[in-house]
């Protein structure tokens, strides 16, 4: 029988081996890229919060392979202008493998430019501008549909579902904004709808002009591209003005603050997203309940996005990974994936599943191999219905 000196001196060497493992364990961030502060820190958070979970839930295979996954969060306050020096820090972070962001596409633009030099691969869960995958990167994808797509599906409701005979478009003066209502002009000239103007309002004071412009064109359709902060803003004043056109906008405004700050104002309001309802997802109540036992709110379809990006980066590591504490390379990861194949999980049970928005791969630009696009409408108690769903395959949007 072992004395118990002895089953102590075992005790203590085994702490002391477990010890120098977890001292041995090499770190692997992931950083996220979103406002954290400012007007759209609602969404900005969503994507900071889905990335964390993924993160949570994968941390220990990763310990298992010898390293510390943690998250670092990046605060843009969707700026532009505080893009580069974001992306100088981040470049700096040598554990830094990957980055789920921008929210703002005029802020994926940024950053991607600035880690295109090192290959450091960004999955966007949000932005939606179409020149982010033309611009011949490797290095930059995304998990939602582009504003081609959008376009596509919103001049089709127009034209067929609501049958307007006079669109008035705005743009919120941002690259998402002008991205998005470009692409709509372009499928409204092809719908043959007429386009009363087309101008961009993105003050209080353009805003208050614009209103006035829309008033005395006499449209019966207004279509909004931007953000959930000003394009609440502006419904409020059109309403305001008795202006009753039907005030249509893309997936800026699918964010539960949208409502908090348009209130009644919000009813009627119909928005094509690439996001959509929890509840439009199948397998996302698990999702739903873990999200809310975490953080005491329901999540937005943004967060799904954010949880799907994260692991779909966090897969790509794992492949491109040795183990024995050895990091992979940024370029072995942002080559990863590319490869990236997660099928489509649905189940009604509690087990996790490593998608929640369908199968995500990527194509050679770095567009989703398959995406959805949703058309919303608020009801009269400001519920949103799904009016309309279509896939989009990146192949038909060359």
């Amino acid at each position: 029988m072992q004395s118990s000196r002895g089953k102590r001196l075992k005790q203590v060497a085994l702490s002391a081996l477990l010890l120098a493992g977890v001292a041995n364990a090499a770190t692997i961030k992931i950083a996220t890229v979103s406002p954290l502060s400012g007007s759209l820190t609602p969404m900005g958070s969503e994507v900071k919060r889905g990335a964390e979970l993924a993160v949570q839930e994968q941390a220990g295979a990763f310990k298992a392979l010898g390293y510390d996954l943690v998250l670092a969060p990046y605060d843009d306050q969707a700026s532009a202008t505080l893009a580069p020096q974001i992306a100088k820090s981040v470049l700096a972070d040598k554990s830094v493998l990957g980055v789920v962001g921008a929210l703002n596409s005029s802020v994926s633009n940024v950053v991607a430019q600035a880690f295109a030099p090192a290959r450091l691969t960004m999955i966007s869960p949000a932005s939606t501008n179409d020149q982010l995958t033309q611009n011949a990167w490797t290095h930059f994808n995304r998990v939602v549909a582009p504003d081609a797509a959008q376009g596509v599906a919103a001049a089709g409701y127009i034209a067929d579902e609501l049958k307007a005979t006079s669109v008035f478009v705005i743009s919120d003066n941002t690259a998402y904004g002008n991205g998005l209502t470009r692409a709509l002009l372009d499928n409204l000239k092809k719908r043959k709808v007429p386009v009363a103007a087309y101008t961009g309002a993105s003050t209080a004071a353009q805003i208050a002009e614009v209103v006035k412009r829309v008033k005395a064109s006499g449209a019966d359709m207004v279509y909004f591209g931007g953000t959930d902060d000003t394009g609440s803003q502006l419904v409020k004043a059109l309403r305001a003005a008795g202006v009753t056109a039907t005030f249509m906008g893309g997936d800026g405004l699918d964010s539960p603050s949208f409502l908090q700050r348009a209130g009644i104002a919000g009813a009627g309001v119909v928005y094509s997203t690439v996001f959509g309802p929890v509840s439009a997802f199948s397998n996302a109540l698990d999702f739903n309940d873990r999200y809310q036992a975490a953080y005491k709110t329901k999540p937005s379809g943004v967060a799904l996005y954010a949880y799907d990006a994260t692991n779909a980066l966090l897969a790509a590591i794992k492949a491109a990974a040795t183990g024995n504490r050895a990091l992979p390379t940024r370029a072995q990861v942002s080559a990863a994936v590319r490869k990236v194949n997660l099928p489509a999980c649905f189940t009604a049970d509690k087990s996790r599943c490593a998608t929640i928005t369908g199968a995500v791969a990527f194509s050679d630009t770095g567009e989703r191999l398959n995406s959805r696009v949703l058309i919303m409408r608020f009801d009269d108690v400001l519920q949103p219905q799904v009016a309309k769903v279509q896939t989009v395959s990146a192949e038909s949007l060359k």
